[in-house]
């Protein structure tokens, strides 16, 4: 699936197709916000959490970019450094 297809999806759809084929990547909590980072296919899906409010979750679908930033220092690549 693109990520075209993806946005495309109604939003009972996208959140089907995460919950059955997403995976994490890493979180991290800010303000009271938990943000996670999930893989689908070749782009990434950001879901945000509202500490206290599990009705207000959103979730945004990007391929790359700034959006990745804050994660990346979250990613532990210790078992990758061994490898090498």
């Amino acid at each position: 699936m693109s990520l075209k297809d993806f946005k495309s999806l109604n939003e009972d759809d996208r959140y089907t197709t995460w919950l059955a084929n997403a995976i994490e990547i890493a979180r991290y909590e800010k303000y009271g916000v938990m943000h996670v980072l999930y893989q689908l296919d070749n782009f990434y899906v950001e879901m945000n959490l509202v500490k206290g409010a599990p009705e207000n979750v959103k979730f945004t679908a990007f391929e790359d970019g700034y959006r990745l930033l804050p994660f990346l220092e979250k990613i532990d690549i210790t078992e990758i450094n061994t490898w090498c």
